[in-house]
């Protein structure tokens, strides 16, 4: 006989369990006897530690006593399982109890971080498993690393097929469109289905041979065939020898494979690397790589790197065995790294069995997701896990001086990644369970985040315009070919209605296409059309004013400057600071950046590198400090009876009202020093201004905001130094990494300092409730805001599509085509647009003393079509504003439908 106790909910009596074979007895324990047994056996190991392993012998010992503290099972806990239904719930409570904070704990979220959770098979699945995963990875290794003859390979593809891959790429879209308008996934038939399997053969060897043949010029194709072609075969490879098993346990086996797999290939390569000196990357293995693969050199830009007797050929010679170059007379030593600067092939041949291992990694992890107890929290902390690896890459490569194909090469393998998970979920589930999942992960999405879909819409409108437009296009010449009829595999013409009885409609359209339509019709047009033009007005500040004006601006600031002292300028700069700090939408995170830019590069020749870096941190310090009191003193305390100001803090927020609370508690904790940080600048020194707080507390807890000063000062010093060129190349080649490296510690910076901030702001709000409901609303701030949610409302109702007039559609039409068309050429001929201009660049050198020199024609074209787009989207916001006033003042809108009126409010 075994007995088990279960402890159950507060609300049930607790009961001893026993069984005697099959039979189960539940004997019922009056609370009052189990919480005595319960205190009776604490007191009894406390006075004996050894009574407890007496007690567990006695009485045939099968009684265990349950706690909250300590559960205690007999030995046969396996075959209790099975016979008691009631088991592994029962235990999974407890164990949720029993939970508490450790150091194994904590050392087991680590491992599972950074190692899958994959699945656990037997040796010798494991072993055969690892022999189909090793079968790609030697063949890439083999032909496509430096490791084997990836140089060889690259060079005959670079020199035979690279002349055709245009016309491969031109051919492989024709036959798709093709197939695409003889409805080739309808072929359902005996015959259809064979030719169906062959036409998509042939369109995955045309890919596969158009990556192979753009592999000299994009050298990444390769690796993404690996990471793509190796779930094919490993599926493939289960056909043969597990046939029977089902796909996703088959797939939930591989994660242990190739996570072994990649370790080893890693390991692999970096022995290969230390074995000897010519295996290492360097410069001299560099450049003669980059002969051998048939990088062509840069002779047009570079002339004086030219053979003298042999214009076609480099004034140098690289000696692998010497490990030494060989100059010419008058020949730059400036000649290989400068004719040989875009040749990224090299670093992709040295680097392979690392970006092997990577893809061998990403497919472990995905393996593990496709088991039934995986969690989302895993997929996360993969997510997370990818992206530093991958901006680890991304820095290594940087300092190898590779970074902008890399960079490439990474999107790629990103990509190629999710298109492998994609094959492997194809394969695992059915056509059914996949629309079943959709649908199920819409709903969730629309519960979750339904609020944002108008929003996510408009960028999809700015981005994807044209591309909607080539598919309707598509649709209508499918549609063309299945009215004519002149394909009997083609699919009917017709189109079902929701009535059965009702006649069959032809449309001009396919079925899919015109749903499509119709639900894009369903949207709120107005609101995503509005939220489009914003997107395009960000692309534009982002790629536009920020990237060519402000660089402009600065370098014209730093030429200006250069001759006055470093005081003069230190003026100037805190004197713009503080204006820019004064106003509310700016951050101080572009005020630290311009200082980090500016005064580098005035102060660099007197205090040194360092010394004016410091200079720089201490400066943007005293200017935050001094910032914060002006925003405080001036603004907060003097404007505190203007109402509009303290709307525009949003005094009445749940956020404004917490934060409140912690401002007011004395002394300086970290909840405390937290806000005055982390919150948004203008509003939390306001704030403290119209609360009337000490100023001299405040700006102490605002003084480790240093820790978000210098990494940021430091981004834009950086930035500084890499536009620095020496004898025509950069003074400081490793600059632009640090650049990147800084950057991204001060988003983490920042992002945590928000994350602190609204913790403590929430933990506030959620545990002193009562204090936040006794505080009093500001009711002329309450007015305001009422007011200012009823034009919102209204604004919404009279600019609804269906109820705005015909001209006013064409108009906000007209504005989202033409923020499209400039969005579009300035993303695509970028280079067209604008010159090439860096920090370190002069109006009169480099742009003809003429600084809308910097604007190239096509430039101005673009941005003409941008200022076009705002035209008429400033006649569509006066007439929607003008329509919402008069709705209101008239009364249009009926009050059971809506906010009351401003007049109701002002009687109120």
């Amino acid at each position: 006989k075994d007995t088990a106790v279960r402890m159950y909910e507060p609300k049930q009596e607790p009961s001893l369990r026993t069984r005697s074979g099959s039979r189960i007895v539940t004997a019922v324990v009056p609370p009052e006897e189990s919480n005595s047994r319960f205190v009776s056996s604490q007191q009894q190991e406390a006075q004996d530690p050894g009574s407890t392993k007496k007690m567990n012998t006695s009485e045939n010992s099968n009684t265990a006593v349950s706690s909250p503290y300590k559960s205690m099972s007999n030995s046969n806990s396996e075959e209790e399982s099975v016979h008691d239904e009631t088991a592994p719930s029962l235990r999974e409570s407890n164990d949720g109890l029993n939970k508490q904070p450790s150091f194994s704990g904590a050392t087991n979220e680590a491992f599972r971080f950074f190692i899958p959770n994959f699945e656990r098979i037997k040796w010798t699945t494991f072993i055969l498993l690892t022999l189909m995963v090793a079968i790609p990875v030697t063949i890439y290794i083999f032909f496509f690393t430096r490791i084997g003859y990836g140089t060889k390979a690259f060079y005959y593809l670079s020199d035979h097929f690279e002349q055709y891959a245009g016309v491969l790429g031109g051919a492989i879209v024709a036959f798709f469109v093709v197939l695409y308008l003889l409805d080739f996934t309808s072929w359902d038939s005996k015959h259809g289905a064979v030719a169906r399997d062959i036409c998509c053969v042939i369109l995955m060897l045309g890919v596969c041979l158009l990556f192979l043949f753009m592999s000299g010029e994009h050298p990444y194709g390769p690796i993404c065939l690996f990471i793509v072609l190796t779930p094919l075969w490993l599926l493939g490879m289960k056909v043969i020898f597990y046939p029977r098993k089902d796909t996703r346990v088959f797939v939930s086996w591989l994660s242990g494979p190739l996570l072994f797999a990649s370790v080893v290939t890693l390991i692999m390569w970096m022995a290969w690397s230390f074995a000897a000196d010519d295996h290492e990357w360097n410069e001299i293995t560099e450049w003669h790589a980059a002969e051998e693969v048939g990088c062509e050199p840069n002779l047009e830009d570079y002339p004086e790197c030219q053979k003298q007797d042999d214009p076609t050929d480099v004034c140098f010679t690289i000696s692998l065995e010497d490990n030494k170059i060989y100059f010419d007379e008058g020949c730059a030593e400036t000649c290989p790294d400068s004719v040989f600067e875009k040749c990224t092939n090299t670093f992709i041949l040295w680097v392979g069995p690392l970006m092997v291992s990577l893809g061998l990694f990403f497919l472990s992890f995905f393996c593990t997701f496709v088991r039934e107890d995986s969690v989302e929290k895993d997929i996360v902390n993969f997510g997370k896990l990818w992206v530093i690896l991958l901006f680890s890459m991304w820095v290594v490569a940087s300092l190898s001086g590779v970074s902008a194909g890399v960079t490439s090469a990474i999107i790629a393998m990103t990509l190629a990644g999710f298109v492998a998970s994609a094959v492997f979920l194809i394969f695992i589930y059915s056509r059914a369970e996949i629309k079943s999942h959709k649908k199920e992960f819409k709903k969730r999405m629309e519960e979750k985040y339904g609020a944002y879909f108008d929003i996510v819409r408009g960028l999809l409108v700015v981005t994807c315009l044209p591309i909607a437009i080539i598919y309707i296009i598509l649709s209508f010449l499918n549609q063309c070919v299945r009215r004519t009829g002149i394909f009997r595999c083609s699919k009917s013409p017709e189109v079902n209605n929701d009535d059965p009885d009702a006649e069959r409609k032809t449309t001009w359209l396919t079925a899919r296409t015109s749903e499509q339509i119709n639900q894009f019709k369903s949207w709120d047009r107005s609101k995503v059309y509005t939220y489009a033009i914003y997107w395009g007005i960000a692309f534009m500040t982002m790629n536009v004013v920020v990237a060519q004006f402000t660089l402009l601006f600065l370098s014209w600031l730093i030429d200006a400057t250069s001759s006055m002292g470093l005081g003069v300028v230190t003026v100037i700069l805190v004197a713009v600071g503080l204006i820019m700090f004064l106003l509310p939408p700016v951050p101080g995170v572009p005020i630290y950046l311009t200082m980090g830019i500016v005064i580098l590069a005035i102060g660099q020749e007197t205090l040194g590198l360092v010394g004016a870096m410091a200079y720089c941190c201490a400066v943007s310090l005293i200017l935050k400090l001094f910032a914060c009191a002006c925003q405080q003193k001036l603004i907060g305390e003097q404007l505190a009876g203007s109402v509009k100001v303290r709307s525009f803090v949003g005094i009445n927020t749940k956020l404004i009202r917490s934060m409140k609370l912690v401002l007011k508690e004395p002394g300086l904790g970290i909840s405390k020093c937290a806000i005055l940080i982390g919150g948004p600048d203008w509003p939390t020194s306001v704030l403290c201004g119209i609360m009337k707080l000490r100023l001299i507390p405040i700006l102490v807890g605002t003084i480790p905001v240093i820790f978000l000063i210098i990494p940021t000062v430091l981004t834009g010093s950086f930035t500084y130094m890499a536009g620095v060129k020496e004898d025509g190349k950069s003074k400081y080649p490793w600059a632009g990494t640090m650049a990147a490296i800084f950057a991204a510690f001060t988003a983490c910076v920042q992002f945590g300092a928000m994350v602190v901030a609204a913790y403590y702001v929430e933990r506030t709000a959620s545990t002193r409730g009562a204090e936040l409901d006794e505080m009093p609303i500001d009711e002329e701030v309450q007015v305001l805001e009422e007011r200012s949610k009823q034009r919102e409302k209204v604004y919404r109702d009279v600019t609804k599509w269906g109820v705005m007039p015909v001209w006013v559609k064409t108009v906000l039409n007209l504005a989202t085509w033409c923020m499209v068309t400039s969005c579009y050429m300035v993303q695509l001929f970028y280079k067209d647009c604008f010159a090439d201009y860096t920090l370190t660049s002069t109006i009169d050198e480099d742009l003809d003393g003429d600084w809308t020199n910097l604007v190239k024609p096509l430039g101005r074209y673009a941005l003409l079509i941008f200022c076009i787009s705002l035209f008429f989207f400033q006649i569509f916001y006066i007439w929607s504003t003008r329509k919402a006033k008069q709705a209101i003042d008239g009364g249009v809108i009926s009050p059971e439908n809506h906010p009351p009126t401003v007049r109701d409010l002002e009687s109120t």
